[in-house]
């Protein structure tokens, strides 16, 4: 897909959503504030001490990396953050970029018992870090459990976050944030 082709309406509506997540004014614009602070503030009721120092620094990272993009904005337009997680489409390593975040995500935040793999309940924690609402949790958990087994494996967990930011077609990725906002 090219930097000047349209990009997909179902993969739009993807990005739209998470956007709208964190665009708590409703102003068109997500401040790094507005995305930080808030995820941190969330950590502070749902994490351990240990695990909020390195959620923060994941946090901050995912900003730079995924939102501010390569310009290193402080204030990100829908139009900015559609055109920096299309680098997944231009970039041969932004998905491995993402797969990195995502496996040390997993390690140190969203496994919070250390087994290897996330509960239910773990799945509404993390969701709930970014603000969705634990009535949202079942249907997303079910499309992310692939395998059936009542638990999300890291790999399970990583390539529906990728799916989620790459994958232009509807498949069960979509519910990786919970339902759609927007």
């Amino acid at each position: 897909m090219s930097a000047s082709a349209p990009y997909p309406e179902f993969w739009v509506r993807k990005m739209r959503s998470v956007f709208v997540m964190f665009d708590h004014d409703l102003d068109g614009v997500v401040k790094k504030n507005d995305f930080v602070d808030f995820c941190i503030a969330r950590a502070k009721c749902l994490l351990k001490q240990e695990q909020i120092d390195t959620f923060k620094d994941q946090i901050n990272n995912a900003w730079d990396y995924f939102w501010a993009g390569p310009e290193k904005r402080v204030n990100v337009t829908l139009r900015d953050y559609i055109y920096n997680h299309a680098r997944t489409f231009r970039e041969p390593t932004f998905q491995e970029e993402q797969r990195k975040w995502l496996y040390v995500y997993f390690d140190t935040v969203a496994d919070k018992s250390g087994h290897g793999y996330i509960t239910r309940k773990e799945y509404e924690e993390f969701l709930g870090l970014f603000g969705v609402h634990p009535l949202s949790v079942p249907p997303s958990f079910e499309a992310l459990d692939t395998d059936g087994d009542g638990q999300i494996s890291k790999e399970e967990f990583v390539n529906a976050a990728v799916g989620f930011f790459s994958c232009t077609a509807d498949t069960p990725a979509k519910l990786f944030f919970g339902p759609f906002l927007a």
